[in-house]
């Protein structure tokens, strides 16, 4: 087979393969984000029912990210634009399902990220979120998830269901929850410059995430 037939040959299986993986990506995320707008809408019902300063908004951020915030939270779902492969050492590259086709090893990702809806309000620039979990999905529709907690779902070999992402929003969101602010220790933050005073008195600009706790972005 000449050069130009290989390439052929790799545009008509990879690339192609490629293509309909990130099809999917981008299907499966808009189905996450009707699903998002409708638990938003529906929550924030209930719970203005309950408590009116409790507020849950929906936030359509383009086609490639969308956000919903809650209690102080603030989940940012974003897809990304390539597809990725399993590692050659990866477990389930052993299986049947993946010798028998190699191009099912590839697939679109879906990050969701926890911050504190503050740092958005207030472009608190110095806050870090954290990655809460990461949604696979291949070409042929199955899907698997890694994350914390009750965020890992194992790889299934059939088509990913609304069901499935109603679950894995809600477990999301009550991760997010469930990870208190803690105040940084006394002596790690007992130190502070002129820079950081001219920043809390213009925004309180502490450097503020749920794993770091409650601290001035320079702090010691």
């Amino acid at each position: 087979m000449s050069r130009k037939g290989d390439i052929l040959h790799v545009l008509a299986t990879k690339s192609s393969n490629k293509q309909l993986v990130h099809r999917n990506a981008l299907a499966t995320f808009a189905e996450l984000k009707a699903l998002l707008r409708d638990t938003a809408s529906e929550l924030n019902s209930q719970i203005c029912a309950i408590d009116h300063s409790v507020v849950v908004e929906f936030v359509d951020r383009g086609e490639f990210e969308v956000e919903i915030r809650f209690s102080g939270d603030s989940l940012i779902f974003q897809v990304h634009s390539n597809a990725f492969v399993l590692p050659e050492d990866h477990p389930l590259r052993q299986t049947d399902y993946f010798k028998s086709d190699a191009k099912r090893a590839f697939f679109g990702l879906i990050h969701v990220y926890n911050f504190l809806s503050d740092s958005f309000k207030m472009r608190r620039m110095n806050d870090a979120g954290m990655l809460l979990s990461r949604f696979f999905i291949n070409g042929e529709g199955h899907y698997m998830a890694e994350g914390i907690g009750r965020l890992g779902i194992p790889f299934t070999e059939s088509e990913c269901s609304k069901e499935v992402m109603q679950s894995w929003v809600e477990h999301a969101m009550l991760q997010a929850m469930d990870m208190d602010l803690v105040v940084a220790p006394f002596n790690e933050i007992h130190e502070i410059s002129v820079m950081e005073l001219e920043g809390l008195r213009e925004e309180l600009r502490q450097r503020t995430s749920k794993r770091l706790g409650y601290r001035p972005s320079g702090g010691r």
